[in-house]
């Protein structure tokens, strides 16, 4: 049975254990063991302790409770499981599935709706109302209900946002992974682009009569109310209002304007008769035509038309004194109609979108060949003379199909021509006129995918057959 040690004999066992950093060994009675080391040696009556044994440690001077020190791990990072999550496969496939459904019924849409109507509510925006008549294949007949839907920027966006998370947590820079690397890449310059072309790309027309010079640019897919006034025989003051602020129940209330506009009607599209008003106030063409609303062209119309957009307006000066109720329309062409406002006299029209260029393009002549035997173009050629002075540029230009003019950041195709209605030949050309900033994107991205999915596969097989060598 052991004998519990002595305080004395506990503290030259720490003692012990102290100098050297072990424990000593005991004996059955709690005594210290005898060790193997040698006793402290004499040499003329003095005592020589023993040399310390070459590898024993030199004693710790550090508190012995110093907590051991804690490193925070980097998937364990908020931000890192974030990037997990964004990244998560299933967004991807939702994010692909709400895509696909956006485009079908984009397109049944374009059965009602114009082809730009479309892109600018389904794709180039981040929200949409589908009606249901749409949701349904265009079975459902007089139903206004609609459901909310991400537009085709929000759904864009979430797969930007997708892709990167997953690069940054998921794919490795490595040979072996740079063709999808490459591809990606090419995905992601195309959707820079797309976003560059909805928000700056410009597009208008230009019609040029033989013999004639312009340089003015009209965009029929949307209008603008013109106010003008003339200063002299060289110069008016022109107000345009855009279209989007002619919406129904609208006022249109500024200092530059001579009057104040109250929208009581805007119609996207109109069918005009002649008939007498039964307004008492309906002034200008309004007393002898009438304007109703007409169906928006659809997207599948084999001619292309466009839309003639009408209005309603009621006019009042800046005391409240009312101007008479007035209709604008688009089918009134050039037609303009005057207004008189504390003596001054102003023309007022609704037409399509207009924009002058600094330059001037004069068409010297026109060809439009057929196909023998048929009414099926052959070749339009446009011989127009580019004369822009500030420039000291004078030079004749042949514009034709897949030949366009580039001139200052603008492109001119050769879009269509006018014919004269007596002979029914072609006396004129229409000239489309695009800017579009991000234009060589699309065309950068599809050489990145390209030589992406190249090498992607080229280094597929180059494993599969050196795998195939080695067997």
């Amino acid at each position: 049975m052991k004998r519990a040690m002595s305080r004395k004999q506990a503290a030259a066992v720490a003692k012990t254990a102290d100098t050297n950093g072990q424990a000593p060994p005991v004996d059955a009675s709690g005594q210290p063991a005898p060790t193997s080391e040698a006793p402290p040696a004499e040499t003329n009556g003095k005592v020589i302790a023993p040399a310390a044994a070459p590898d024993a440690p030199a004693p710790s001077t550090e508190p012995d409770d110093l907590p051991e020190p804690t490193f925070e791990h980097a998937d364990d990072h908020p931000a890192y499981k974030l990037l997990v999550m964004l990244a998560d496969l299933r967004i991807t496939v939702v994010l692909f599935v709400l895509s696909l459904l956006l485009v079908f019924w984009g397109t049944l849409a374009q059965v009602d709706n114009g082809v730009w109507t479309v892109v600018a509510k389904y794709f180039r925006s981040l929200f949409v109302f589908v009606p249901l008549k749409v949701v349904f294949f265009n079975t459902l007949e007089n139903s206004d209900a609609v459901i909310p839907f991400p537009g085709g920027w929000l759904i864009g966006g979430a797969m930007f946002v997708n892709l990167l998370a997953a690069h940054a947590v998921r794919f490795q820079l490595t040979w072996a992974r740079s063709g999808i690397l490459l591809t990606h890449a090419g995905i992601i310059v195309m959707m820079i682009g797309e976003v560059i072309t909805g928000a700056a790309a410009q597009e208008a027309n230009m019609v040029i009569m033989i013999g004639q010079t312009s340089n003015l640019l009209v965009d029929n897919r949307t209008c603008e109310l013109a106010i003008i006034r003339n200063l002299d025989d060289r110069k008016d003051d022109v107000i345009a209002i855009p279209a989007r602020r002619l919406a129904t129940g609208a006022t249109v209330d500024d200092g530059k304007l001579p009057f104040k506009i109250d929208v009581e009607e805007f119609m996207v599209n109109t069918k005009l008769f002649d008939a007498k008003s039964k307004k008492p106030d309906m002034k200008g063409f309004g007393r002898v035509h009438l304007a109703e609303a007409a169906p928006e062209v659809s997207g599948v119309d084999p001619n292309q038309r466009v839309d003639m957009p009408s209005v309603y307006l009621k006019l009042s000066t800046r005391d409240g004194k009312s101007l008479g109720t007035w209709l604008f329309s688009t089918k009134f062409g050039e037609q303009l109609q005057w207004i008189e406002v504390d003596g001054k006299k102003y023309q007022i029209i609704l037409r399509f979108k207009q924009t002058s260029l600094d330059y001037d393009l004069h068409l010297n002549d026109f060809k439009h060949d057929l196909f023998p035997g048929t009414q099926t173009p052959k070749d339009f050629h446009a011989y127009v003379r580019l004369i822009d002075p500030a420039n000291n540029v004078d030079r004749p230009v042949e514009i034709y199909m897949n030949a366009p003019l580039y001139y200052r950041g603008l492109t001119f195709y050769q879009s269509s021509w006018t014919t004269d209605e007596r002979t029914g030949k072609a006396n004129g050309t229409i000239l489309q006129v695009v800017s579009n900033p991000g234009w060589l994107l699309p065309y950068i991205s599809c050489g990145i995918v390209g030589v992406g999915l190249l090498m992607h596969f080229g280094l597929s097989l180059y494993r599969f057959l050196e795998r195939r060598t080695v067997v």
